[in-house]
């Protein structure tokens, strides 16, 4: 529809050129070469186009509201019970499916979702008809078409979408994030979950976990002294670089107190620093030898991995350790296994450690 009516819009533009052209032939004097070329033909060919985009707003107009008309329940009953009468924005949950008939409007403003649907579904923003099965475009309004029902599923942790016109709703997961920035696609699916239910950590803001997102020696501090249960320090141990009273204070006083961490020299702690893939590992590993008394003897042979130099020695039992009890693993870059020892920790990393942590060695 767009490209016919874009056309049309053309055939005017074509139609004041031939004029222009008719008249430069006909020696009038008053119309020269120079305008023609910098004058004339680019204000014809923007007429054109004006008048193509204002066909078009008109036309996708009278069609929303052609379909509006066929899609609306009869008087008396006859929908669904649910209704929106506008796009206002609308919060939504992992795996719940939203159904529209024929005129429904919508449009995902944060999140992620899948559209299903029976016959034509136009995403109105592109000017396309949408395959059905795909993703939903963020910011793209999609208008269902005649004879259509349409299925939104929600996908990630918690959406946000808007919806105009009569709806059906089926209930999604009963436990799940409240993260747009994490769908079901998405490697860290479950261990974020894992994460978030535990009460081991939550995002960066109410609806963003942030995946990949390094995390910092103070945040993995605080994870492990809530997985211990908050217990007061065994000892007193200070750091200078870190207060007396912030909310990372009381977990790296107990993580230092029972031998979880050392600091990072010269009497301090640095809580900001990124916390490297290795410093992460040895954490854990002091965390089930030194508080909870396991053992952590054995491991893997780690010749396999490309990078190995890179690896501290102060480092090495514990990144042995964990490899053998599938906590960490490497990654293929270039077709070499590598460690990435010295790689900061991405919160969706950090995750995945957790939980596995957590079901092989607690």
């Amino acid at each position: 529809m767009k490209k016919i009516l874009r056309s049309l819009g053309l055939v005017l533009a074509f139609v004041l050129l031939t004029a222009g052209a008719y008249a430069a032939a006909s020696g009038d004097s008053l119309i020269s070469l120079s305008y023609l070329k910098n004058t004339f033909f680019p204000n014809a060919v923007k007429a054109g186009e004006e008048a193509s985009d204002k066909l078009l707003d008109k036309a996708l107009d009278d069609a929303l509201a052609q379909l509006n008309a066929v899609g609306q329940p009869p008087a008396g009953g006859g929908g669904t019970g649910l209704s929106s009468d506008t796009l206002q924005r609308r919060e939504w949950s992992d795996g719940q499916i939203i159904t529209l008939p024929t005129g429904g409007v919508f449009v995902l403003l944060d999140g992620g979702a899948d559209l299903v649907h029976t016959g034509v579904v136009v995403d109105v923003t592109a000017g396309t008809e949408v395959a059905s099965g795909g993703k939903l475009i963020l910011n793209h309004r999609y208008l269902v078409g005649e004879n259509t029902d349409a299925a939104v599923t929600i996908r990630s942790g918690a959406a946000a979408l808007g919806l105009q016109g009569s709806y059906a709703l089926t209930p999604g997961k009963s436990q799940h994030t409240p993260f747009y920035d994490v769908s079901q696609s998405d490697w860290f699916y479950t261990p974020v979950g894992f994460a978030y239910e535990r009460g081991l950590f939550s995002g960066v803001d109410e609806n963003h976990f942030s995946a990949g997102t390094s995390m910092n020696r103070a945040m993995l501090m605080s994870v492990l002294h809530r997985l211990a249960g908050s217990p007061a320090p065994a000892g007193t141990v200070s750091f200078t670089d870190v207060p007396a009273s912030t909310w990372y204070t009381q977990a790296v006083k107990w993580g230092a107190s029972v031998g979880i961490t050392s600091g990072t020299g010269d009497g301090g702690f640095s809580p900001n620093g990124t916390v490297t893939r290795e410093q992460a590992v040895t954490m854990l590993y002091n965390y089930a030898y030194k508080h909870l008394g396991l053992d952590v003897s054995g491991g893997s042979a780690l010749s396999g991995y490309g990078d190995l130099s890179k690896l501290s020695g102060w480092a090495r039992p514990a990144m042995t350790w964990a490899v053998d009890r599938g906590i960490i693993s490497g990654a293929a870059n270039g077709g070499t296994l590598t460690l990435d020892p010295q790689r900061g920790a991405t919160r969706a990393e950090m995750a995945t450690m957790l939980k596995a942590f957590c079901e092989k060695i607690l």
